[in-house]
């Protein structure tokens, strides 16, 4: 069955959005084409898809763009769609389907999606939660969790993000800045929201650009509940319009243009990764950045580090390396390897394999080794930061997960 869909565009610097292209899918095969108006500098990937006359035929990801993909609902997104219209669809979900039924307004970067060619008001209306209902959301991942019925259809429809992952989160707008809430969920068996703000603002503590974040513990049902808070760094206030600046961004999966929906992940690779922002152009500092971020995955044993866990933003004219979020140690077992290629051995994390390929990350050997070792030395303050905030419980699984490489 062929399904169409039309891509608008806030484009940078700019309030209004343009209609961008238009996108078909027939039996897992696109074509995407710009519209014939179309004729900004800016476009979603220059890289792979340049503005052009001619349509773009996608064979991979079942006929999605990258670029598409990264507006994609998450897993979490996709799971509240299929209750709220439990009732109503009859027929298997295409990815078309949860792009034209999730919200446009906090989907990821400056791209919406509508089924007509000429962008609505509807289409880009910006309709947040306010941060004090953020009890109603948690009350609302219970009952999901629960299998009830979902009772208050616009707080479902808040929470269609396509910022990543199966774990419960909602946007939710206090005062002029928009926040990503991600909180305990109840089949965690450490207090993830905690771990992870511990290892973000140990991370930023040792100089790495980390999303803003704050911890939050809130009663709930007469129980306290940790709360992950992250800024959303891809939208910016505008006083003059009342409406919000939405930046241009991209997953390493599409700077990589690879394979999700595939077993096929030889594209999933650090040193690919560090060519591809050498190719498109990005700053020495972002490129030894990932070099860090890489270590620093390795060394808490964060394994969920796919290319959708990576992002850039563009903005003054170019793409940076976009702030670091997503970094959970995996809890379930002690990884002994990443997602992502780390170097001539594969994704295997040792000392040889993390210098093997940073020449990629244009490192002489010797800086590359002195990173290392200077990030080897955190473990003991990490694991220090761990014993202190964490539950005994909680430290032993977090301190398993490190590597000691």
């Amino acid at each position: 069955m062929k399904q169409v869909i039309y891509l608008y565009a806030q484009l940078p610097e700019q309030i209004d959005f343009v209609t961008m292209g238009r996108l078909s899918v027939d039996n897992g095969v696109g074509q995407f084409v710009y519209a014939p108006d179309y004729q900004h500098h800016w476009v979603p990937d220059e890289i792979h898809y340049p503005l052009r006359k001619a349509p773009y035929t996608i064979t991979t990801n079942d006929g999605i763009p990258g670029f598409v993909m990264d507006i994609m609902p998450d897993a979490w997104g996709q799971a509240v769609l299929k209750r709220i219209y439990a009732h109503n669809k009859d027929s298997a979900w295409t990815d078309l389907d949860f792009l034209i039924q999730a919200q446009n307004a906090d989907r990821f970067g400056n791209l919406c999606v509508g089924e007509i060619r000429r962008v609505t008001q509807k289409a880009t209306t910006e309709n947040f939660r306010p941060f004090i209902h953020l009890n109603e959301f948690l009350d609302f991942s219970d009952a999901i969790r629960d299998g009830e019925a979902i009772q208050r259809m616009q707080l479902a429809l808040a929470q269609t993000t396509s910022l990543g992952g199966a774990r419960p989160k909602i946007t939710l707008y206090d005062q002029h800045k928009l926040y990503l809430a991600k909180p305990k969920d109840r089949d965690d068996i450490v207090n993830i929201p905690r771990l992870e703000f511990l290892c973000l603002q140990f991370a930023q503590q040792k100089g790495l650009n980390v999303a803003g974040h704050s911890l939050q513990t809130i009663t709930h049902r007469n129980m306290p509940k940790d709360v992950l808070i992250l800024d959303r760094f891809d939208r910016e206030y505008d006083e003059q319009s009342g409406q919000f600046k939405r930046y241009p961004m991209m997953s390493g999966l599409t700077l990589l243009d690879a394979s999700w929906k595939s077993i096929d992940h030889s594209r999933w690779s650090y040193p690919l990764m560090a060519n591809e922002m050498i190719r498109k152009g990005l700053a020495l500092e972002d490129i030894h950045e990932l070099y860090k971020r890489m270590i620093f995955n390795a060394m808490i044993g964060n394994n969920d580090d796919h290319p959708k866990n990576h992002a850039f933003i563009y903005k003054k004219g170019r793409w940076h390396l976009a702030p670091l979020y997503d970094v959970v140690p995996n809890v379930e077992f002690k990884p002994s390897t990443l997602s992502m290629q780390i170097g001539k051995q594969g994704n295997v994390i040792n000392k040889e394999n993390i210098l093997s390929m940073s020449e990629q990350f244009l490192l002489e050997r010797q800086q590359a080794e002195h990173i290392l070792q200077e990030m080897r030395d955190w473990r003991e303050e990490l694991q220090q930061v761990y014993k202190a905030m964490l539950t005994q419980h909680d430290f032993e699984f977090a301190k398993r997960a490190m590597s000691l490489f």
